[in-house]
């Protein structure tokens, strides 16, 4: 048995390394995803009550937008938490990982906030497609 990483590029996973066996030699695959997804999707939910299509951090009403926008403006932690004493200090992380996504990625985010498997598919596509392009200029 051999344990290779690859990309899924529809029906087709292109490996990172030969496997040694003949062009067309039938095998078995298990597929499983190799990276997790960011931690900020843990804290950050699009919650319809609050603000529909908008990212919110988990259990509050407070915008992740809007917290980005603090961050941005180079608040630190003790101010944000004095601002807004709900937020934990994993929250304040998410944000400041969400505040790193570029700017009209996080303005698309609403476009699938109903289904957050949809966006989970997308960002790993996202992800897939930095490693390939990375591949392709380093050859």
């Amino acid at each position: 048995m051999i344990a290779l990483q690859g990309v899924i590029h529809g029906k087709t996973i292109e490996l990172e390394q030969e496997v040694g066996l003949a062009e067309g030699q039938r095998v078995a695959v298990d597929v499983r995803v190799v990276d997790d997804p960011p931690a900020w999707l843990e804290r950050l939910v699009v919650d319809p009550a609050v603000n529909p299509g908008k990212l919110v951090i988990k259990g509050t009403r407070l915008l992740a937008d809007d917290l980005v926008r603090l961050v941005e403006e180079k608040r630190s932690d003790p101010e944000l938490s004095q601002l807004h004493p709900e937020l934990m200090s994993a929250d304040l992380e998410a944000v400041r990982q969400y505040a790193r996504v570029p700017a009209g990625l996080r303005q698309s985010f609403g476009g699938w906030a109903e289904d957050a498997e949809e966006l989970d598919k997308y960002l790993e596509w996202t992800r897939q497609q930095r490693k390939v392009r990375r591949r392709e200029v380093q050859e």
